[in-house]
């Protein structure tokens, strides 16, 4: 058995992992985190903005700097941003306490998604989507292969992801450490950024919707960025 605290996904934008941390967070009872969310938290800005203003460098620093606090959550679905592939030793890091979870999709899909949402990927070429996202995809090989896990998200349905993931969890023997409850039991304050835990009535009541197939089935349709 191998315990861990959090679970991580990362991959290449468009590959879904925002969508996919979301529900398993949900799945789980467990905080979500999207590290692109944080890091505009942090300064007051959209992702594409913050770029913009501080430059790569920049911006890699202050996306490590959020990255080096998450990662010693407990109980978080942790969404990295795909602007660039994580490096050796950010991962290395990062497996210290996570399990980590690749995501990824045929290229086709992922311009389809990236083109629903033009002007807001910092780093994305769009006078020619399809180019840039075959390169992204070639560089992103390599550190999928340190992956715990990957995850296609090509076709098909959330609810037969979020099973998969389950299922190999189970299958590898991951056991995670629970966070520790306040004693007053009053809801947990939400960390930096906007997730939150789920600790709410309407939460506790999906969450056992979401063990009975039947009913978790009916909330999904086929995946999406």
């Amino acid at each position: 058995m191998t315990v861990k605290r959090n679970i991580v996904l990362i991959g290449s934008m468009g590959s879904g992992k925002s969508h996919f941390g979301r529900n398993l967070a949900d799945l789980k009872g467990w905080q979500f985190v999207d590290t692109d969310r944080v890091l505009e938290g942090r300064f007051g800005l959209p992702i594409a903005e913050i770029y913009k203003k501080v430059g790569e460098k920049a911006f890699r620093r202050a996306e490590l700097d959020v990255l080096k606090k998450v990662c010693l959550y407990h109980e978080a679905v942790i969404s990295i941003g795909g602007n660039f592939p994580i490096e050796h030793r950010t991962l290395k890091t990062l497996k210290r306490f996570s399990y980590i979870i690749g995501i990824r999709a045929a290229q086709y899909r992922i311009v389809s998604r990236v083109n629903r949402r033009v002007g807001k990927r910092p780093t994305m070429d769009y006078t020619n989507v399809s180019a840039f996202v075959h390169a992204m995809i070639q560089s992103w090989k390599p550190v999928y292969k340190q992956c715990d896990y990957v995850l296609d998200t090509t076709n098909g349905r959330t609810y037969d992801f979020m099973q998969s993931i389950e299922r190999e969890l189970e299958r590898a023997q991951i056991e995670f450490k629970e966070r520790r409850q306040p004693k007053d039991k009053k809801k947990d304050k939400p960390i930096e950024g906007k997730g939150t835990y789920e600790n709410n009535s309407s939460s506790n009541k999906w969450r056992r919707r979401a063990r009975n197939e039947c009913g978790y089935t009916s909330r999904y349709k086929t995946s999406h960025s």
